[in-house]
């Protein structure tokens, strides 16, 4: 009922910390609506039915500091509305704004469509909204309930070295999972982060000071802090963007690694590019662009790998064997394709 799921949805944006198991039972089970620009409907008694993740112009926010972008999920159509009011938004010349309702579950799998998807935020009004990031919309997507757990990540980057003298803070965080309570670290002249950004954390092993834990959000806010003040930026955009990988927020990889590529460090941004694709299933889109960046960069021999394993997950074998074999053309003997090719020859396991 709307009644439960917005009921569901306040009591989230109250309370960042409690259980959400209930909001997302109810998710899964409600009509949920998008705000669309399409063309002018013709009729009022027109109907107009989202077929797949391309067919359908959604409305979506970009987050301003690290590049990935939200859409607006909308428990009834008033809110649709208020959203638009509340905004004085105006559609593109020849277009208007029009809601979309979805029948329960199905505006999870219609993200993927969304360029730079970093996730949900499920909207009341201005005030009361409760983000759902990528990672958990992937399992809201095949019809399960996401843990409630708060999601931990191991180091993406080789290192953080913090410098001499910057002031340190620290609190306590409970980790969720029967991992208990753990030391939070945070660097206040980096950035601030909300009750939210809570419920991702990085493990940091400091040594003999013991293990302390990071907000993701914040950890990115200290990677830039630091590698600023030290004059590296072209390091501190590789780690923000290996980072980014890391922590599962494939949107804001996506919208990085274009930047990336067009402020001249094509390679390294097309080698990520393809990474997010492999990670967010869009398979076709991953061997496409594979192939197109190998001929380009034909040393770059992660880019064969991960377009030879897009074409197999898309059952063809044959065209993944042969995109190997032309890596080896130009890196011979190379350990990790003649590895990847062995296993692409050898027959399948016998059905059960």
């Amino acid at each position: 009922m709307v009644e439960t799921l917005e009921y569901l949805i306040q009591q989230a944006a109250d309370h960042p910390k409690h259980t959400r198991a209930g909001l997302y039972k109810e998710l899964l089970r409600s009509q949920t609506f998008l705000l669309c620009v399409d063309q002018p409907l013709k009729s009022v008694s027109e109907v107009r039915v989202t077929r797949s993740p391309q067919d359908f112009s959604v409305w979506a926010d970009r987050d301003a500091e690290m590049g990935g972008v939200w859409v607006p999920v909308f428990p009834a159509r008033d809110e649709v509305g208020e959203f638009v009011r509340s905004r004085r938004l105006r559609p593109p010349k020849g277009k208007e704004f029009l809601w979309m309702e979805h029948q329960p579950g199905q505006v999870f799998g219609l993200m993927r469509g969304v360029r730079h998807f970093a996730g949900l935020r499920l909207y009341l009004d201005a005030k009361t909204q409760v983000p759902v990031p990528w990672s958990l919309v992937r399992i809201l997507s095949s019809g399960g309930v996401p843990p409630d757990a708060t999601e931990l990540y191991e180091l993406p980057v080789a290192r953080l070295v913090i410098p001499e003298g910057v002031r340190i803070a620290y609190g306590r965080v409970e980790l969720g999972g029967g991992e208990g309570e753990g030391k939070l670290l945070c660097l206040p002249a980096a950035g601030h982060f909300g009750s939210e950004d809570m419920r991702k954390l990085v493990r940091l092993d400091l040594g003999k000071n013991g293990v302390v834990w990071m907000v993701c959000r914040h950890f990115l806010q200290v990677l830039r802090y630091v590698q600023a003040a030290d004059g590296e930026t072209g390091r501190y955009v590789e780690d923000i963007l290996r980072s980014l990988i890391g922590f599962e927020m494939y949107g804001e990889a996506e919208a990085l690694c274009e930047w990336l590529a067009r402020k001249g460090n094509e390679a390294f941004a097309w080698v990520c590019q393809a990474v997010v694709f492999g990670k967010t299933g869009r398979l076709a889109e991953c061997a496409a662009f594979c192939r197109k960046a190998a001929a380009k960069y034909p040393q770059e021999r992660s880019l064969r790998i991960n377009g030879a394993r897009a074409l197999a997950a898309l059952g063809k074998a044959d065209e993944a064997r042969e995109f190997v074999r032309e890596g080896l053309q130009a890196l011979p003997d190379d350990p990790a394709l003649l590895s990847l090719l062995k296993t692409l020859d050898a027959p399948p396991p016998p059905a059960q």
